[in-house]
């Protein structure tokens, strides 16, 4: 579980970042398009090579764990961005301009945390797959 929520908070730093470099103007936005594709892809990869290391464990098990994984993430990640921040929001003068920081991170987190989700969405449809292709095919009884 911490396996997959650990391969989760990845997933959510490295599509932060390349969405922040975008709304920087560092990026083209063909270049923010296959980073994002190419970071999609690597990142579901990660996250299919680490729920693979729990393929002994029953169905159930293996659903339950990313699951949490997944709740871990979308629940820890934003505590450990807002709460410093609205603790800052109240702590420093609104001329530190805090409040213009909020809303970007806000966003950056929502579209990080959808991307992630996604991510566990089609890693689960990749793990599904494997495991109907793999299964060898059952011989009918010999009578």
């Amino acid at each position: 579980m911490l396996a997959l929520a650990a391969a989760n908070f990845v997933g959510v730093v490295l599509f932060a970042a390349v969405y922040a470099a975008a709304g920087a103007r560092w990026l083209s936005e063909t270049a923010f398009a296959g980073c994002m594709l190419l970071l999609f892809a690597l990142v579901t990869v990660l996250w299919v090579q680490t729920e693979a290391r729990h393929r002994a464990l029953e169905p159930l098990r293996r659903v339950g764990r990313i699951a949490v994984g997944l709740v871990v993430v979308v629940i820890g990640v934003p505590a450990l961005v807002l709460l410093p921040l609205s603790k800052l929001e109240t702590v420093l003068p609104p001329e530190a301009g805090v409040d213009r920081v909020t809303g970007p991170a806000m966003a950056l987190l929502l579209v990080s945390l959808a991307l992630v989700t996604l991510v566990n969405a089609v890693g689960s449809v990749v793990i599904v797959a494997r495991a109907v292709v793999g299964r060898p095919e059952r011989q009918p009884p010999k009578v």
